[in-house]
């Protein structure tokens, strides 16, 4: 019995050791994945600080970092890129917020801000060609010949 005994108190020994190495691997793996969420919360706070820092100097004429100039860039690209989508799709995008809207929407269905459609815009433009091409007309037809 002797030899039943020894091994019962092997078995017993080895089992609270492969317990106690679970228990300590749930714990480091809890303390990293606590670890993991607060280096989250840094980078966050770092991104939040340097939307800051570029919202109050995107308008210095020579920017401390040349990031600046970089990442005004980059929007501009992004917004001209987001348009190429919606126009893809048969969208336009809002000029206030960025958000997608049906050609035909007066207003964007995100933000609220009015619509200005490429098509009012060229119309606009056009117009203002023919009115300034009419006067010239008009002036041309009532103008008496000179004798």
């Amino acid at each position: 019995m002797d030899f039943f005994g020894k091994l019962g108190e092997t078995i017993t020994e080895t089992g609270k050791d492969v317990t106690q190495k679970v228990t300590d691997l749930t714990e480091i793996t809890k303390l990293r994945m606590d670890i993991r969420s607060k280096e989250d919360t840094v980078r966050k706070c770092y991104t939040e600080i340097g939307k800051q820092y570029y919202e109050l100097h995107k308008e210095d004429e020579e920017p401390l970092f040349e990031e600046v100039a970089l990442i005004t860039e980059m929007l501009q690209k992004i917004e001209e890129l987001q348009g190429e989508i919606a126009e893809r799709k048969g969208k336009k995008v809002c000029s206030a917020c960025g958000a997608p809207n049906d050609m035909d929407a007066l207003f964007c269905n995100k933000c609220g801000a009015k619509c200005e459609t490429k098509f009012h815009e060229e119309t606009k433009d056009a117009d203002v060609e023919i009115e300034a091409e009419d006067i010239v007309t008009e002036e041309a037809e009532t103008k008496e010949p000179e004798l």
